[in-house]
């Protein structure tokens, strides 16, 4: 824990940004006279909901947006910042959620791009050895995984010497044994004296990370550099900290009811993707109604392709997917799949049309279909009464809408058809504690009539919402976990790192069960 006396490696004060008008008036305050202090060696969270002006701050400490008004302080002179490289030659990085690499070059060719030069294969072993990021110099970034990928752009930073490293959402991409290892080498650059800044709104994550914590809400800093507390078992009182972010008290979240599984309803043979080799192959499992199966995986491993097929959107290269015995394909069998995919704001939605227009667009040619704009209108706005959608009403453009919001519309829109199955892709990704809650009660609420296929790259959300969670690896069902079972997180985590696990359930045999 660093003295009181220590002073700030960075400091923020009263930091604004407007967008949409004027700053004098009208618009979106996005941020209302901030105040942020980052100290040498120290992780700090800055935590908030969808839309709470966390993007907005970083993005300015990090040189992509400049202040509306405020001032900012480096080592305690006065600090303009008018780029990122203007912010990179001043010390502060940051690494952002989709990595900025060239995937068929090496790492060493990468690394080179980043900070001038001929690419140098000793150079960049030394340098990784020096900040402990095992890297090998020579591999093409095609061939990384997730987390190496990740240290590699924090290697970029660090060689253009980020005194302050900035994350956004840096466990979105990884195995839980990956996690680990990226908190134990944030550790260690911060103990060098660097200030690392983590923004997330995983809660359980900053417990065995964070030294500090800020809250924005609504564009204010409700809560600044709060200390952990050693007197509390994982440091921080979640239940205050989640409070904080969404100004109310959270409803608990129940466990995944458990039910006996009903008919068969979703049954997928042999299913081969295209290509060569095929992004995914020889997948087997069924799904009953009143049952969530979810399948879990780090991004990468063939999950967006399974997902668009078993959702009718792409033709497998060879297999079967069927829903009631009817198959499912692009020309057939798509009204008896409620799909909600992960791009809420291309797939999804058409982000310059109302929500009664994107209403009547997905349902045309569906059972129950809209063709009526008036009667298009009256179920946008159910929708919007449904799951409680924070919207000016049917007329609202889907652009107008936060993720959190314009996800839960998707959700009702889909649960409106009463289709047999509910395929949710991602559900929660980049959403706030509160949108999280509300969208896992309305999936819970669908497994009572339906079956339930949860996509996702979050284990321990499809160990709160399934019964059986498949992983895929290297687009493979690696393995199927019983949820219940006391090991089931870390068997999970194994299978997607690639490792294997032991356990009764882990054959592919189980795909095809019950719960």
């Amino acid at each position: 824990m660093r003295s009181s006396e220590t002073p700030p490696l960075l400091s923020c004060h009263g930091l604004s940004k407007r967008f949409g008008a004027s700053v004098g008036a009208g618009g979106v305050l996005a941020n209302d006279a901030v105040d942020l202090d980052l100290y040498a060696g120290c992780i700090h969270a800055l935590l908030g909901e969808n839309g709470a002006g966390k993007s907005t701050l970083m993005s300015m400490l990090s040189g992509w947006l400049t202040p509306d008004s405020g001032e900012m302080r480096l080592s305690g002179a006065p600090l303009v910042l008018r780029s990122p490289a203007a912010a990179l030659r001043a010390g502060i990085g940051m690494v952002h959620q989709r990595f900025s690499l060239v995937e068929a070059l090496s790492v060493a060719e990468n690394l080179a791009l980043a900070a001038g030069g001929a690419p140098d294969p000793k150079a960049a072993a030394e340098l990784a050895q020096r900040f402990g990021l095992a890297l090998d110099p020579r591999r093409r970034v095609a061939e990384l995984c997730m987390g190496e990928r990740q240290r590699l752009e924090i290697l970029k930073m660090l060689a253009l010497g980020a005194r302050i490293l900035i994350l956004d959402e840096p466990t979105s991409v990884l195995a839980p044994s990956e996690i680990g290892t990226l908190y134990a080498n944030l550790r260690r650059l911060a103990g060098e004296g660097r200030a690392v800044v983590l923004i997330t709104h995983k809660l359980p994550e900053i417990a065995g990370a964070a030294d500090e914590v800020s809250v924005l809400r609504r564009g204010r800093m409700v809560a600044r550099n709060l200390p952990r507390d050693p007197a509390l078992p994982d440091g921080w009182n979640m239940a205050a900290l989640s409070g904080l972010m969404v100004g109310r008290e959270l409803p608990g979240e129940s466990a995944a009811p458990r039910r006996k599984p009903g008919e068969a309803v979703l049954r997928v043979r042999g299913l081969c993707g295209q290509g060569q080799p095929p992004v995914f192959s020889d997948i087997d499992f069924e799904v009953a109604r009143g049952e969530t199966f979810a399948i879990v995986g780090v991004a990468g491993n063939g999950q967006e392709a399974l997902t668009a097929t078993l959702g009718g959107m792409e033709r497998p290269a060879s297999g079967s997917v069927e829903v009631l015995g009817r198959p499912i394909g692009p020309r057939t069998g798509r009204d008896l799949v409620a799909y909600v995919p992960e791009d809420r704001h291309g797939a999804a939605t058409v982000p310059d049309l109302t929500l009664a227009e994107n209403l009547l667009l997905s349902t045309t040619g569906s059972r129950g279909a809209f063709f009526s704009r008036r009667a298009g209108a009256r179920a946008a706005a159910a929708a919007i009464k449904a799951l409680d959608v924070t919207a000016s009403g049917p007329e609202a453009l889907a652009r107008e809408l936060s993720g959190g919001n314009l996800q839960k519309f998707i959700l009702a829109r889909e649960l409106a058809k009463a289709a047999p199955l509910l395929l949710v892709e991602q559900p929660t990704q980049g959403l706030d504690v509160l949108a999280v809650s509300e969208v896992h009660a309305a999936i819970r609420h669908a497994a009572e009539s339906a079956a339930v296929l949860l996509v996702t790259g979050d284990p321990l959300e499809a160990l709160a919402l399934a019964g059986r969670v498949a992983v895929l690896f290297r687009g493979r069902i690696a393995g199927v976990v019983d949820a219940t079972a006391p090991d089931a997180f870390d068997r999970v985590g194994r299978l997607m790192a690639g490792l294997g696990a032991g356990g009764p359930d882990m054959g592919l045999a189980a795909a095809g069960g019950g719960h």
